[in-house]
C-alpha cells in the first residue's frame, strides 16, 4: 500500500497577511499492542480547538509497525510509537501536536516555514507532555524525591523559617534542608544523577518547547509529575556531578527553571530588554547550549530563534550598544530610541507571521543551505551585528588540523560539544578593546550587514602582531579526579628548576612561578569562575581587583606548598608568600587551574611571554589582537593567509586589558594589519 500523502499547507498570500497554519494530529482511541491510527486537521494554531503538544526526543531507531493516517500507512520511530500508545486514551480521541508527524519532513520549504511558528505550537497549546521514556527501576522514588525537593524550593524556604539560626539567609537554609534530605536518600539521588543522563535532557529542541510552554507535564508511561518539578533538582544533581568545566546541558536547564519560577526574578539578568518568552541574547543562550545535540546539525542555531532576543525582536540586532556605564543619559535616550524603533517593528511584523520586517537573512531558518552555510552566515552576522564584537570566535575550537577542513577555521563547530573553557566568551577581558572603555571595537572587512560578502569564507578582520610561540607543553588532559601537574608542565618549557625563584622581565614583578600559576588559571578568570553568581551580581566596580588579588593569594596557596619542602627563598620572601597564601585556596587553585587549562597548552612566546592556548597549536604560531576581541587569538601563517587557531591567554596586564590596544590606536605603538582568516 501507498505511503501516506501529506496535503499542503495553505501557500502563503502575495499581498497582505497568511495565518500560521499547521496540523494537528487526531490519535484514534485504542489500548496495548492495537495499531496506532490518526487523522491530520489543517489549523491556524493562533485560533486552534484544545489540543496538548509532545515535547520528546526522536531518537534513531524505526517502530516495527507503522502509524496509520487517514487508512495509509506512515512510518515513524521506536520511542513516538511507545509516546503514543501510552499517550492514547482507550475509548476517545486525543488531539496533540507532533512535530514529527504534524510537519511534512520531507518537504524543506515547508520545514523552513514551520521552523518559524514553531515557538507558537507550544505557546498556544493547552499544556506539553513531556514524554520521558519507560518506567524503568527507580523512577517512582526519583519522583517523589523531587516533588519532595520542589516543594520546598516553591515556598522559597519554606520549612526553613522554622530553623532558629538567624545568622543564615532563606536560600542557604533551603540548600542545608535540601542536601539533608539528599543526603538521607543516597540510592535514590544516584538513580536521580542516572535519571537525568536520558537523552531528552540533552536534545536542543526539547529547551524552546520547554520554554515557550505554559505548563509542562512529564511523564514516564502512566506516571506524572509536574516537569518543574524534576528541574527544581537541577542544581543538586549538578553538584554531585564531575565536571571539568560549566556549561554542560544540566546546568542549562536549571537556568530555566530559575528563570521560569514566579518569586526569582533576583536573578542577574544577562538582558537589557524584557521580551516575553526570550532567554535573553542570543550570544549568552548559543553559550549555555553548546552541548545539546541536535539530529540537523542547522537546528543548533535553528531552535534557538524562538526564544532569544534577536530571534523574537530581531531588529535589537541592528540597534546594540555596549557601554561601561548603561545610566547615563546618552545611554537612557539611546535605549528609549531602540524601544520605540521595536515597538515599530512589532507593529509591522503583526500584520502576518510572515512578515520579518528587521531579519537579517542569518536569522532565519533555512533548510535549503547546508550546516556550513548556516553556521558560516551566522558567525558572521554575529560579528558584524552592532556593537561589532567578536565573543563568538572563542568558540573556535579545533579537535583536528583546521587545514584543509570543509570549514573555514573562524567558524565556530556548533554541532560539536565544547572542548574547553570559554575565556574571551565569559565578558572579563578587553584585549581587542583599551583600557576599562568600549571605544574600539571590530574592524571587519567585506562583512557588510545586509547582503552577502564577496568572499564569504574569507573573514578579514583588523588587529596587530603581539608576539611568536617558541616553546609548547603537551595537551593538559587531567582527569576531574586529579590535580593539574603545575611542576611537570614547567619542566616542559624551562630548564630551570621549578624551585629556583628568580624573577623575569616579562612576569611584570611576579616571581615566575607565580605568573605560571595565574597563567593556568587564566589570570583571575579562575577565581571568578568558581564564585557564586550572587557575589557576581553584587561585585560591582571592585571586581576585577578582588578576584585579582584571589588568584594571587591562591596561587600563593599552592607555591607556599610546594617551597615549603625546596626552601630557595630568603625569610622574608618566604613570610611574605604565606602571608598572601592565607588569604588563598590550594582547593580553589586546583579547581580553576584545572578549569582553564583543560585540553590546552601552556606556551612561551619569542619575548617571554606566557598563555595558555588551544590544543591544536604549535610552534611558530601567531598571538595576536584583534580589535573587537576580549581575548588575543593564536593564528597560523599561511602563504597568502592566516588559519585561525583559537583564543587564547597571555599573563600580561597591558595586553589583557586592551592598555596595549590604546597604545596602538593612540599612538601608533605597534603598526596594524588586516588578517585574511580561511
Amino acid at each position: 500500500m501507498d505511503q501516506y500523502h501529506y496535503n499542503p499547507l495553505p501557500p502563503i498570500a502575495e499581498l497582505g497577511s497568511t495565518p500560521p497554519f499547521t496540523r494537528l494530529l487526531l490519535l484514534a482511541p485504542g489500548i496495548g499492542r492495537y495499531p496506532l491510527s490518526c487523522s491530520l486537521t489543517i489549523v491556524d494554531i493562533q485560533n486552534p480547538p484544545p489540543y496538548e503538544a509532545l515535547s520528546y526526543s526522536w531518537g534513531r531507531e524505526s517502530a516495527v509497525g507503522p502509524l496509520w493516517c487517514h487508512g495509509r500507512p506512515l512510518q515513524i520511530r521506536v520511542n513516538l510509537d511507545i509516546a503514543l500508545r501510552h499517550l492514547r486514551l482507550p475509548h476517545q480521541a486525543r488531539r496533540l501536536w507532533v512535530d514529527a508527524l504534524c510537519i511534512d519532513q520531507s518537504n524543506i520549504d515547508e520545514r523552513s516555514r514551520q521552523v518559524r511558528y514553531m515557538r507558537l505550537m507550544y505557546k498556544h497549546a493547552a499544556r506539553t507532555i513531556v514524554w520521558l521514556g519507560l518506567r524503568t527501576p527507580g523512577i517512582d522514588e526519583v519522583f517523589q524525591l523531587s516533588q519532595i525537593v520542589a516543594d520546598i524550593r516553591n515556598a522559597n524556604g519554606g520549612s526553613a523559617t522554622t530553623i532558629k539560626d538567624t545568622s543564615m539567609g532563606p536560600v542557604e537554609q533551603e540548600l542545608d534542608i535540601i542536601t539533608e534530605i539528599l543526603d538521607a536518600h543516597p540510592q535514590v539521588v544516584m538513580q536521580l544523577v542516572d535519571f537525568f543522563d536520558r537523552e531528552y535532557f540533552m536534545r536542543i529542541w526539547c529547551v524552546q518547547e520547554v520554554v515557550v510552554s505554559a505548563w509542562c507535564l512529564a511523564k514516564c508511561e502512566d506516571l506524572e509529575i509536574n516537569f518543574m518539578s524534576l528541574l527544581s533538582c537541577m542544581i543538586h544533581v549538578n553538584m554531585r556531578r564531575c565536571s571539568v568545566f560549566a556549561g554542560k546541558p544540566l546546568e542549562f536547564w536549571n537556568m530555566i527553571y530559575m528563570l521560569k519560577q514566579p518569586g526569582r526574578s533576583n536573578m542577574p539578568r544577562i538582558s537589557e530588554h524584557e521580551i516575553e518568552g526570550s532567554m535573553g541574547p542570543m550570544y549568552h543562550t548559543l553559550t549555555g547550549t553548546r552541548d545539546f545535540q541536535a539530529t540537523d546539525p542547522r537546528d543548533k542555531i535553528f531552535s534557538l530563534f524562538g526564544i532569544t532576543d534577536e530571534g523574537l525582536m530581531p531588529v535589537l540586532a541592528l540597534t546594540g550598544v555596549l557601554s561601561s556605564n548603561k545610566n547615563s543619559f546618552p545611554m537612557r535616550l539611546l535605549k528609549r530610541a531602540q524601544r520605540d524603533i521595536a515597538d515599530f517593528a512589532q507593529s509591522i511584523n503583526k500584520t502576518g507571521p510572515d512578515v520579518d520586517f528587521g531579519r537579517n537573512t542569518a536569522l532565519k531558518a533555512d533548510y535549503n543551505k547546508d550546516h556550513m552555510e548556516v553556521y558560516r552566515d551566522f558567525t558572521r552576522f554575529m560579528m558584524r551585528k552592532p556593537p561589532l564584537m567578536l565573543d563568538i570566535l572563542s568558540h573556535v575550537q579545533h579537535i583536528g588540523n583546521p587545514v584543509g577542513d570543509s570549514f573555514p577555521s573562524w567558524v565556530p563547530k556548533w554541532h560539536q560539544p565544547r572542548s574547553a573553557s570559554l575565556i574571551g566568551g565569559i565578558g572579563v577581558y578587553l584585549s581587542g578593546l583599551c583600557n576599562g572603555h568600549f571605544r574600539y571595537f571590530a574592524v571587519l572587512q567585506d562583512s557588510p550587514l545586509a547582503g552577502s560578502s564577496i568572499h564569504p569564507n574569507t573573514l578579514s578582520l583588523d588587529g596587530y602582531y603581539v608576539d611568536r610561540v617558541v616553546l609548547l607543553s603537551a595537551v593538559i588532559d587531567t582527569s576531574v579526579e586529579e590535580m593539574v601537574p603545575v611542576e611537570d608542565l614547567w619542566n616542559q618549557l624551562f630548564s630551570t628548576s621549578f624551585f629556583l625563584l628568580a624573577r623575569h622581565p616579562n612576569t611584570k614583578g611576579d616571581l615566575p612561578q607565580m605568573a605560571f600559576c595565574k597563567t593556568l588559571s587564566a589570570g583571575f578568570l579562575g577565581p571568578v569562575a568558581t564564585a557564586i553568581s550572587h557575589d557576581l551580581a553584587n561585585g560591582g566596580e571592585n571586581l576585577g581587583q578582588k578576584y585579582r588579588a584571589q588568584a594571587h593569594a591562591d596561587a600563593a596557596a599552592y607555591l607556599s606548598l610546594a617551597e615549603s619542602n625546596n626552601s630557595t627563598l630568603s625569610p622574608v620572601e618566604f613570610a611574605s608568600l604565606r602571608e598572601a597564601a592565607s588569604r588563598g585556596s590550594l582547593a580553589r587553585f586546583h579547581r580553576s587551574s584545572q578549569t582553564f587549562s583543560y585540553n590546552r597548552k601552556v606556551y612561551l612566546t619569542q619575548n617571554g611571554f606566557l598563555g595558555i592556548g588551544p590544543m591544536i597549536m604549535n610552534k611558530g604560531d601567531e598571538v595576536c589582537v584583534l580589535f573587537g576581541g576580549r581575548v588575543p587569538f593564536v593564528l597560523r601563517r599561511m602563504h597568502d593567509h592566516h588559519v585561525l587557531v583559537g583564543e587564547t591567554y597571555i599573563q600580561d596586564d597591558e595586553i589583557m586589558y586592551g592598555k596595549l590596544t590604546e597604545g596602538v590606536r593612540f599612538r601608533n605603538q605597534l603598526p596594524t594589519m588586516t588578517f585574511h582568516i580561511r
